[in-house]
C-alpha cells in the first residue's frame, strides 16, 4: 500500500500542495488523489483546483517529466499531467497500466520573428531557424510541418540545448526565425520589443493534417481508476471547470498562477494564457487526434512512443 503525504512540502523542483476544489459538494473521497502537473502549460488548467484548497487532491507541481517519470510507474501518483508522447511511453513501459483521461493542452509550439517577414510556413523557405528540443516531440512536429510544405530541405534549423539558449541566439542576431513553445514566446517578447509570434504550428498542423495538435494529456494508473472510478469521475469534472475558469476568467486566473509558483510575474501569465491552447476533452474523444500525432512520432522514431502504438483500450471514456 503507497503512504500518503501529509502537510505541505516544499523542495528542489516540486512544490506539494494539498488542496481540492473547495466549492464540491460530494462526498469525501476515501483517501487524497495525488496528482502531478507540470510548471508550464501542461500543468496551467489545474489552476483552480490549486487555488481551491481542499483535502481530496494532493497537487505537486514538478519542472520537468523526467522528475514524474519514476513515481508514475511505482505507483507513488495515481493521476498526472503529462506530454502526451510520455503517455504511450508509460503504457508501454508498465504493460497497459496506463490509462489517457483526457487531453488537456492542444500546440503550443510558435515560430516567431524578431521582424515582419514571416507571415507562413512557406515564408521560412531560406531561413535559418533557432530551435531546442532536437530528438523529441518539437523536432518532429516541425520535421512533419516543414515536410508537408515541401520545404523541409531549404530551411536550415540550428538546435540548442534549451529555451533560453534560443532566445538569447535570437537576441544576439544569430537569426531572425525561432521555434519556442509557450511561455517561452511571451518571455522572449518581454525581451525583445520586435519580436513577435509569426505562426502557430498548432493552426499549422490542423491544416496540414486535418487534426488538432495535441501537446499534453491526464494519465492515470488503470488499477486506480479500476477501484476509484466515481472519484475520477468527479476529478475530471472539476478538471474541466477549472479549464473552462482559466479560460474565461484570464485576470483572475494569471494571479492564481503566480500564487501557485506557476509564473514569477502576472503579466507574463496572463500574456501565455490565451496562445497555451488550454483545453480538455476526454480520452475517447481525442483518440483520433492522438492516434494521428502518434502515427507521426511512430514513423519518424518509434521509441518516441514506447515502439508500438497504444491500442484502443488506452483510451478513457465511452
Amino acid at each position: 500500500m503507497k503512504m500518503k503525504k501529509v502537510g505541505s512540502l516544499i523542495g528542489t523542483g516540486t512544490l506539494l500542495l494539498s488542496l481540492c476544489v473547495g466549492c464540491s459538494s460530494q462526498k469525501a473521497f476515501e483517501e487524497p488523489m495525488d496528482i502531478a502537473a507540470l510548471n508550464g502549460p501542461t500543468g496551467m488548467g489545474m489552476t483552480k483546483l490549486i487555488h481551491d484548497a481542499n483535502k481530496d487532491y494532493n497537487i505537486s507541481l514538478y519542472q520537468s517529466p523526467d522528475e514524474i517519470t519514476g513515481k508514475i510507474i511505482s505507483g507513488e501518483l495515481d493521476v498526472a499531467c503529462v506530454p502526451s508522447n510520455l503517455a504511450p511511453v508509460l503504457y508501454n513501459k508498465t504493460e497497459k497500466n496506463i490509462l489517457l483521461l483526457g487531453v488537456n493542452t492542444l500546440g503550443v509550439l510558435y515560430i516567431i520573428e524578431n521582424g515582419e517577414n514571416i507571415h507562413s510556413i512557406e515564408d521560412l523557405k531560406g531561413q535559418k531557424l533557432l530551435a531546442s528540443g532536437k530528438g523529441s516531440t518539437p523536432e518532429y512536429v516541425l520535421n512533419q510541418i516543414l515536410t508537408q510544405a515541401g520545404i523541409a530541405d531549404e530551411v536550415e534549423v540550428q538546435y540548442y540545448a534549451n529555451h533560453t539558449e534560443v532566445i538569447n541566439a535570437l537576441l544576439a542576431g544569430e537569426s531572425t526565425v525561432a521555434l519556442l513553445p509557450e511561455p517561452h514566446v511571451t518571455i522572449a517578447k518581454t525581451k525583445g520589443e520586435s519580436i513577435r509570434s509569426a505562426v502557430d504550428l498548432n493552426e499549422a498542423w490542423e491544416s496540414q493534417m486535418g487534426t488538432q495538435l495535441p501537446m499534453g494529456v491526464i494519465i492515470a494508473h488503470k488499477e486506480y481508476v479500476d477501484r476509484h472510478a466515481s472519484e475520477v469521475e468527479t476529478f475530471l469534472k472539476d478538471y474541466e471547470a477549472s479549464v473552462k475558469f482559466v479560460n474565461e476568467s484570464q485576470e483572475e486566473a494569471a494571479k492564481m498562477m503566480v500564487e501557485a509558483g506557476l509564473f514569477e510575474k502576472e503579466p507574463i501569465a496572463l500574456s501565455a494564457i490565451p496562445n497555451a491552447h488550454i483545453v480538455f476533452e476526454e480520452g475517447k474523444a481525442a483518440q483520433d487526434d492522438l492516434e494521428g500525432f502518434y502515427s507521426v512520432l511512430e514513423s519518424v522514431n518509434p521509441k518516441a512512443i514506447g515502439g508500438s502504438m497504444p491500442d484502443e483500450t488506452f483510451y478513457y471514456g465511452k
